[in-house]
């Protein structure tokens, strides 16, 4: 369910992930916001540097915070005796999302475990005094069955009114990539029908997939020249360097950074008409 607006009119979410879970990484998502075209950020309950990101958030008005839900390669906001299917004895959620499908489909993560996790995460947001523009996950978890039935419930139950829909506009990058993203898709689709029943805002889909982790300047530049008509999202995870591990998942997070407040990146917007919103405008 796109925003609603001017028929032809092309709008952006620019929205980093995983604020709040390293100080490099808030610093990064800080400068993109006050310097470049980030909207919106995604801020992740469990993270090592949640309450860093927190007084960030006091300074930056313009941007746009949504949670960025967790159910794998981080920390639980329970404690392990709450989600015992869930969270590992040291407080760990399980590495990746293949793990995670592997171990929720075999039966031996309970769909109540990851409700009590996830809403245990949007409470502590809200009780932070966060206001939250929309949802979203971590390596797009919110997607999948049965887990995004729970991601409807508990945001009528928190009244959070918009989701990220992760539906690529997709681009050649090799044969594993297309196979992931067309997965992606497919249970995109889904969720965006659950999301429209559920009364969820959504935008259009996902555009720049292809580059997650290493948008460059000139990328972000044909982004913004062949945007279609609509409310799109752009995902990105900007991060200053720092002693933490930028490069996690393959990712050039300060080459990110670099492109998010490239001059010509601006100047490309300006050229082409693009608006540039968080998801309060939904």
């Amino acid at each position: 369910m796109a925003q609603r607006g001017d028929a032809g009119a092309m709008r952006l979410i620019v929205s980093a992930d995983d604020f709040g879970a390293s100080a490099a990484i808030n610093r990064g998502v800080a400068r993109a916001c006050r310097e470049g075209i980030v909207t919106s950020a995604s801020l992740m309950a469990g993270g090592e540097a949640f309450e860093e990101a927190l007084a960030l958030v006091d300074d930056l008005p313009q941007l746009g915070v949504g949670a960025h839900l967790t159910l794998v390669a981080g920390r639980a906001v329970l404690p392990p005796a709450r989600a015992p299917t869930l969270v590992s004895g040291d407080g760990s959620l399980p590495a990746e999302a293949g793990a995670f499908a592997r171990s929720f489909f075999g039966g031996k993560i309970t769909l109540a475990d990851v409700r009590a996790e996830l809403g245990a995460q949007l409470a502590r947001l809200l009780a932070a005094g966060v206001r939250l523009t929309h949802l979203d996950s971590h390596q797009h978890l919110h997607h999948l069955p049965g887990v995004a039935a729970v991601v409807a419930e508990l945001a009528r139950e928190f009244g959070v009114r918009a989701a990220r829909l992760g539906r690529c506009r997709l681009r050649p990058r090799g044969p594993r990539w297309w196979g992931r993203q067309l997965g992606l898709r497919f249970a995109a689709e889904a969720f965006g029908r659950l999301a429209r029943r559920a009364g969820l805002r959504t935008p259009d889909g996902l555009v720049g997939h292809a580059w997650a982790g290493r948008l460059k300047a000139d990328r972000l530049t044909a982004v913004m020249a062949e945007l279609p008509p609509g409310t799109w999202e752009l995902i990105c995870h900007p991060a200053e360097a720092g002693t933490e591990a930028e490069a996690a998942e393959g990712y050039d997070r300060p080459g990110e950074l670099a492109a998010l407040t490239a001059t010509e990146v601006a100047a490309a917007r300006e050229e082409y008409g693009v608006r540039l919103i968080n998801y309060a405008a939904l």
